[in-house]
């Protein structure tokens, strides 16, 4: 009998030609690479747990016509590496529940198939609106356009973020592994404790620097605030996958540089020939964090003093 994913394959070739999709148009449409899917389709390799809810989700009735499916256990937000291994994605389901239990409403264990990933499908912004996001919400704040934002102080309302910790809602086992061997493939969680998504708990993960830690806190911040599908945790085969969306991971960590690195600010350090670690000094970031502004607005050649001429005729 074919395997799982030998099946998954069979019938992913099949939707696509009977829809008269390239690889490359399947793709685009569901999120995984071209070079990966063409790979697959050849059978020189297998699908990762992450890539077979995208393609579980795209096939719909075919995979359960086909026999194919997978078990919905749980709709969250998290900054975690791309391809996170099965065993960090389990027990960041678990660390879930235990927000859940803990900290949600009479709604908290309403199945996730239930609850939906969200009441609309989300935006992708261009980079001059996502600047006039991060904009406004300093001066929600009350910051002047060059201050530094200490952003694990900020308050959301609707909004608890809770260090791994200090958290009282982890059971024991599960606060070691996040915060021990699996400490590197995390960053935060945020998990829904309504069905209508007015209440959140955000599980940051204070082992790291606080450095990394307020970018990662704005990140959840912007991933809500800006309604984001949910991100989706499923299991496949006995193992455990994410759904991932680049253009929303995009925005969302955006908005958290410019909310913490305002781009006047920037443009005028940068003029002032102010190094990435003066600037992160200043503003409470890393250099790194620094450096990915400055490219982002486009002021790279400047930072690093690079002289254009034109020759002469």
């Amino acid at each position: 009998m074919a395997s799982f994913e030998d099946q998954l394959i069979q019938a992913m070739k099949r939707k696509r030609e009977a829809e008269g999709l390239s690889i490359r148009a399947l793709s685009a449409a569901i999120g995984i690479s071209f070079s990966t899917l063409a790979r697959i389709e050849r059978g020189e390799g297998q699908p990762d747990n992450n890539s077979k809810i995208r393609l579980l989700e795209w096939l719909g009735a075919d995979a359960e016509a086909a026999g194919l499916g997978f078990e919905n256990v749980a709709l969250v937000h998290f900054r975690a590496a791309k391809n996170v291994q099965s065993t960090t994605v389990r027990t960041l389901l678990k660390a879930a529940d235990c927000l859940r239990r803990t900290l949600g409403g009479h709604n908290a264990h309403r199945p996730a198939d239930e609850v939906g990933d969200g009441a609309s499908e989300a935006v992708s912004l261009s980079k001059e609106e996502l600047e006039q996001t991060a904009e406004r919400f300093r001066a929600d704040l009350g910051l002047a356009p060059d201050q530094p934002l200490d952003s694990l102080r900020i308050k959301v309302e609707g909004v608890t973020v809770v260090g791994a910790s200090v958290s009282d809602s982890l059971e024991p086992s599960l606060k070691a592994a996040l915060l021990g061997g699996l400490s590197g493939e995390w960053s935060a969680m945020s998990v829904p404790l309504d069905a209508d998504h007015d209440e959140w708990a955000v599980l940051l993960n204070d082992s790291h620097t606080v450095e990394r830690q307020r970018v990662t806190v704005l990140e959840e911040f912007w991933h809500i605030l800006l309604g984001h599908k949910l991100t989706k945790i499923s299991r496949v085969a006995e193992a455990y996958g994410r759904t991932y969306d680049s253009a929303e991971e995009h925005d969302a960590y955006y908005c958290a540089s410019a909310t913490l690195l305002p781009r006047a600010a920037v443009a005028g350090a940068v003029a002032e020939k102010q190094t990435s670690a003066q600037i992160a000094a200043r503003f409470g970031t890393s250099p790194e964090l620094v450096d990915y502004r400055i490219k982002r607005l486009g002021l790279w050649r400047e930072h690093v003093g690079k002289q254009v001429q034109l020759a002469p005729e």
